[in-house]
């Protein structure tokens, strides 16, 4: 067992957490994917929307959806999500073929995580003037949790084998993004909006080695914290409702840095400390909503975004090596009478650390209409499997969401 880092090792072990977007994950343990904005509706949609949410809802999604605001609105909405994580290791025949894996490691943890936004559009004689949204949502998560327990199958300490150590890589913390949106129809079914997100945040990571009281070993462990995150991000989008049966959107996030400082302690007692910097990449959406020719009031929705991850950059480690992605989301909604929407989805996400890791996602919801009040539910199955150095990882992530609108 490794009884010890060096400075840099710890310092880079634990500082990948600090760039981790939605670190549920292994994969994206560095530096991570950006946590989707969208409600319970857009989540039941595979996590399409770009072109067919409205209002305060559609905020995180599009910009120019603001503009669709009716008067006061605002929309809010809790999310719980549970990720489980199996570390496999492969079996081998006497021929060095591998006939199976075996499990030694099953971790599941439940995460629940909140989104907030207001949004006005003065009506009358102030047509003129652009709708307004304030939000709040999580853009980068750092929380990872991985636990595995050795023992000795060949010592007996009843009623099982005798336990060697814990270890135990945990990490918490994340990143928010408060966001300001204009938006305004520039000319009839044509609508441009403007998003700024100030990106605030801290985070921290804790590896441990944790033995027995009746070992003589002693526990060994190190810590990294920063003092701060922050960036700035801005966001364009545009929505075209003049075609035919199909809505368009193209949606550009421009390229953002979160620099903070750092400080953070080796297992060798060694202490480091500084500042770091990471250059997130932009992104380009085109969202499509069809509404098909016949009398059942179904519609189809369809993103594809691109992410740039080559143009990632790390101020502490050169030379990386990230793959660009291009992810699609599409999802189908259909009405019954004018109240009940139901909604299924599908999603494909590629990793951007390994172009053939890729999740894929099952979502399905619900959408009520109830005395000016709008509830929209949502859950979303996604599973992928991957070889990592010492063997394969199998993940499953289970997602439910919760959405209240309301227009004042």
């Amino acid at each position: 067992m490794r009884r010890g880092f060096t400075v840099v090792m710890a310092l880079l072990a634990v500082a990948s957490l600090c760039g981790s977007a939605a670190a549920f994950s292994y994969a994206e343990w560095h530096y991570g994917e950006l946590v989707p904005a969208g409600d319970a509706r857009s989540l039941a949609l595979g996590g399409a929307g770009l072109a067919s949410a409205d209002g305060a809802r559609g905020a995180g999604l599009n910009p120019a959806l603001v503009a669709k605001t009716v008067g006061l609105e605002l929309a809010v909405s809790a999310m719980l999500l549970t990720a489980e994580e199996s570390r496999e290791e492969p079996l081998y025949d006497s021929f060095e073929g591998i006939i199976g894996y075996n499990t030694y490691a099953f971790n599941s943890t439940m995460y629940d995580r909140y989104v907030g936004t207001i949004s006005w559009k003065p009506s009358g004689d102030y047509d003129w003037a652009p709708a307004v949204a304030v939000g709040y949502h999580p853009r980068l998560d750092m929380c990872y949790t991985y636990h595995v327990q050795y023992r000795d199958s060949d010592t007996q300490a009843e009623p099982m084998d005798k336990i060697l150590y814990d270890y135990w890589n945990e990490g918490e913390g994340g990143v928010n993004a408060y966001t300001v949106t204009l938006a305004h129809e520039v000319v009839p079914e044509v609508y441009l909006g403007l998003g700024v997100d100030f990106l605030r945040g801290q985070a921290s990571a804790e590896e441990r080695w944790v033995y027995p009281e009746y070992s003589d070993e002693t526990d060994v462990d190190s810590w990294f914290t920063s003092d701060g995150f922050s960036g700035t991000q801005f966001t364009v989008g545009l929505l075209v409702e003049k075609l035919h049966r199909v809505d368009v959107a193209v949606v550009y996030r421009s390229s953002f840095e979160l620099a903070a400082d750092y400080s953070g302690e080796s297992t060798q007692d060694e202490t480091v400390d500084g500042n770091m910097k990471y250059s997130y990449p932009s992104a380009i959406g085109v969202g499509f909503e069809y509404h098909p020719r016949n009398e059942i009031m179904t519609t189809v929705s369809l993103d594809i975004e691109y992410t740039e991850w080559s143009k990632f950059e790390d101020s502490l480690i050169e030379d990386l090596d990230l793959s660009d992605t291009v992810e699609y989301r599409v999802g189908v909604e259909h009405q019954f009478f004018n109240t009940t929407q139901a909604r299924f989805g599908f999603l494909y996400q590629p990793s951007y650390m390994d172009d053939e890791t890729t999740r894929a996602a099952f979502s399905i919801g619900l959408g009520l209409d109830l005395v000016g009040v709008r509830l929209d539910v949502g859950g979303q199955l996604g599973v992928r499997e991957y070889d990592v150095e010492d063997g394969r990882i199998r993940e499953t992530t289970t997602t439910a969401m919760v959405s209240l609108t309301h227009r004042f």
